[in-house]
């Protein structure tokens, strides 16, 4: 449900979405988080209880002082609702008599903490009431009709608030989890497996066993262990294999609340045909699940979304639960007689109703049919409804205007251009990376690439010092020790296509790396030499703020006081951060000053470094890339899969962010370029709609001037002393930073 609504979310408001997700598991949410715009906010029941709760009484009663509320903002649960537009509540469950006064009184709080603090509170399809309880319905009344937006999973919960005249602000919609995307990776994964098992037939039945209902039968007297093994049992007899499913897992954890791990390993262990069942111990992804459970004929589940991944599947399911909330999703595909009471549950009992659904699976598929669309379209309107809500809270905040302003992390594709996949990671070899200028990817990429026979050789460049003058050597590089000697960046003019000679008599195929404008020109020569392009399997582009001619290296090695004398080789950057070498940023090309393609949107990968302040403490520097095409995503994720990268997404809003100089001067600085070049005679075709500001047009002047100073006066630049040109380079990358 969470993943599905975090989708559609992403969907909607694109890379301005930052999500607070509230956990009462942090460190097992952190491992598993699969997007960076999301953070992970502890966030136990003890803590919301004992210390939030009576924090945000506090800041609701003093919300009239300032440097009170500013005291209790201190606490991470307050500072994290007080930073959010709104709550969505997806607790699945809540304020139902049967789970008691302290679950109830939980629910409560949750929704009373961001409301004290002004936040609203929309709860996502949720199954709610009865309400005899004296005291769960006095919590429901005091909380439920201050809520913006009530989702009722079903027509019993929709009639239990009518029934304590909550009737407003509900919205009869089927459950969240419905409208989780599949996933490839994980569909291709069990299909694997499926395929060299011949174990999955058409006689699987999915069993979806549950620590909760464990927990409730036995309360009752009933050994729901037992009843489990002696139920797969009599289905091996018929058959049937059996595929035991935990919906709920929380590997290295012995506790059994929503952890099904322990009940399904005694209940495994106890069977007396195993070679008919099938168990995997592990904590599997929810998309993972759904395909498991894709693969059988039948599901008997005791979990609540296992019957939703049932359900979205066509596949029939049979329930034993202790609440209404399985009926009345059942009730959706006219089914809910397919719910078992666990409270009367014996293998006898389970083994004739499941023999009854068994000759009902004809109707049952075809109820399944014929209400699956609306069921879906029910799922949706969660979000529907939960966005109408949103856009309201954000046009009063003020946040949609239409308004100018520094870089468009909304819409990255305007600086990225068209993408597949973003990532950020780093080489898994150290040794690589001990060399890189970044994390060490575009080396990595290579070298398995080349191990793997995808390609016979690299097109890569280095520096060399020959007679005592920097200058450049770029080659073909067919062996691996080749790739690493290569590894670093240059910050150097290259005419790298002069020497594409190389690469017509190359036998074999061909990565190549280059920078944009090497790389543009490299594209428009491969469309028109077919047989060239044929040569170049993957075109890898290097994020490119700007090049210079080497008097920009040879000035700050004067200015440092080294020589090249007897020197090999000249590494421009090494290490974690910005690197141990300098160089003066006033020989800039001319055609950089105005070059708008910062991430070579003309190669198939792009790289660059991660520029953020919540990276510098990280202790291995990463790379971030561009990936825009399927086919190169197969041939980068190939390397991931080897264990060649290790890689994580980065959102688009964070890619911009983390070039954020370099997209200022060369989107924000752009109407003053148009300006200064159209005094001149030259209209200048750029994408000039960011605002532009008075420090940017002062930043393009200096840095103009700076290229002329440097072409008119070298000699000049040699007497200033380093430390004045440095302060004065650190001068205009503030103009560039807001």
């Amino acid at each position: 449900m969470l993943q599905s609504s975090i989708r559609q979310l992403y969907e909607i408001y694109g890379e301005g979405l930052n999500i607070n997700l509230m956990s009462v598991y942090p460190k097992e949410d952190r491992e598993q988080l699969p997007w960076d715009f999301i953070k992970v906010v502890p966030c136990k029941p003890e803590k919301l209880l004992f210390g939030a709760f009576p924090l945000s009484i506090l800041y609701w009663l003093f919300r009239w002082c300032p440097p009170v509320k500013k005291l209790l903002l201190k606490n991470k649960i307050l500072r994290a609702y007080s930073m959010t537009d709104a709550v969505l509540d997806e607790a699945g469950i809540s304020f139902v008599d049967s789970r008691g006064f302290v679950m109830n009184t939980y629910a409560f709080v949750c929704a009373a903490v961001p409301m004290l603090l002004g936040v609203p509170v929309m709860k996502y399809s949720q199954a709610m009431g009865t309400f005899h309880s004296r005291a769960n319905r006095m919590l429901a009344k005091w909380i439920l009709p201050k809520m913006k937006l009530i989702c009722a999973r079903g027509k019993m919960t929709q009639e239990n608030l009518k029934s304590i005249g909550i009737e407003k602000n509900v919205k009869l919609c089927a459950d969240g989890a419905f409208t989780m995307a599949d996933d490839e990776r994980c569909r291709n994964m069990v299909e694997e497996v499926c395929q060299r098992d011949d174990f999955y037939n058409d006689r699987v039945v999915g069993l979806s066993i549950s620590s909760v209902v464990e927990k409730k039968c036995a309360a009752l007297g009933i050994d729901y262990k037992k009843i489990m093994i002696d139920f797969i049992d009599m289905l091996g007899e018929r058959g049937y294999h059996v595929l035991i499913i935990a919906n709920g897992a929380r590997i290295g954890s012995t506790k059994p609340r929503n952890n099904d791990l322990m009940i399904c390993d005694a209940v495994y262990e106890g069977s007396s045909q195993k070679e008919m069942v099938r168990w995997y111990h592990k904590e599997m992804e929810a998309e993972e699940i759904r395909e498991y459970i894709g693969k059988c004929r039948y599901l008997v589940a005791s979990r609540f979304h296992a019957m939703i991944g049932a359900l979205e599947k066509k596949v029939p399911v049979l329930l034993v639960g202790w609440s209404h909330k399985y009926q009345e999703v059942l009730d959706f595909f006219e089914l809910g007689q397919y719910a078992i009471d666990f409270s009367a549950l014996t293998a006898d009992s389970l083994l004739e109703e499941f023999e009854r659904f068994v000759e009902a699976e004809e109707d049952i598929r075809e109820k399944l049919d014929r209400n699956y669309d609306a069921v879906m379209e029910s799922s949706r309107f969660n979000i529907v409804y939960a966005r109408e809500i949103l856009d309201r809270i954000l046009e009063e905040k003020g946040k949609k205007s239409s308004g100018k302003k520094i870089l468009d992390t909304n819409h990255p594709e305007k600086y990225i251009g068209p993408y597949h996949s973003l990532r950020k990671g780093y080489a898994a070899d150290e040794t690589i990376r001990e060399h890189a200028a970044s994390g060490g990817m575009v080396t990595a990429l290579l070298c398995h690439l080349l191990k793997s026979g995808q390609i016979d050789g690299a097109w890569v460049s280095r520096t060399k010092i020959a007679d005592g003058q920097l200058d450049y050597d770029t080659f073909i590089a067919t062996k691996e020790e080749e790739i690493r000697d290569a590894s670093s960046s240059i910050y150097m003019t290259m005419p790298l296509l002069r020497h594409v000679d190389m690469l017509r008599n190359f036998d074999g195929k061909v990565a190549v790396v280059m920078t944009p404008c090497q790389m543009k020109g490299l594209d428009a020569l491969l469309k028109r030499e077919p047989d060239l392009a044929r040569k170049v399997v993957l075109k890898l582009g290097l994020y490119c703020s700007g090049n210079h001619s080497k008097d920009a290296t040879l000035l700050s090695l004067k200015q440092s006081g080294i020589t090249l004398e007897g020197a090999k080789r000249f590494y421009y950057r090494q290490g974690h951060w910005r690197g141990q070498s300098a160089v003066v940023y006033f020989f800039e090309k001319g055609g950089c000053m105005t070059c708008q393609d910062h991430f070579a949107q003309a190669a198939d990968i792009s790289f660059g470094d991660i520029w953020l302040k919540e990276m510098k403490n990280d202790p291995i520097k990463h790379t971030s890339c561009v990936i825009r095409s399927q086919e190169a995503y197969e041939m980068y994720r190939s390397a991931v899969e080897a264990g060649a990268i290790l890689d994580s997404h980065i959102s688009g809003r964070d890619m911009v962010r983390s070039q954020k100089r370099a997209l200022v001067f060369k989107f924000s600085c752009a109407a003053a370029k148009q300006k200064y070049f159209a005094k001149r005679g030259t209209q200048l075709s750029l994408v000039a709609d960011d605002k532009c500001k008075w420090n940017h047009r002062l930043a393009f002047f200096l840095a103009r001037k700076n290229k002329a100073y440097s072409e008119e006066h070298y000699e000049k630049l040699e007497i200033i002393p380093y430390i004045f040109i440095y302060y004065y380079m650190c001068l205009i990358r503030a103009l560039l930073s807001f």
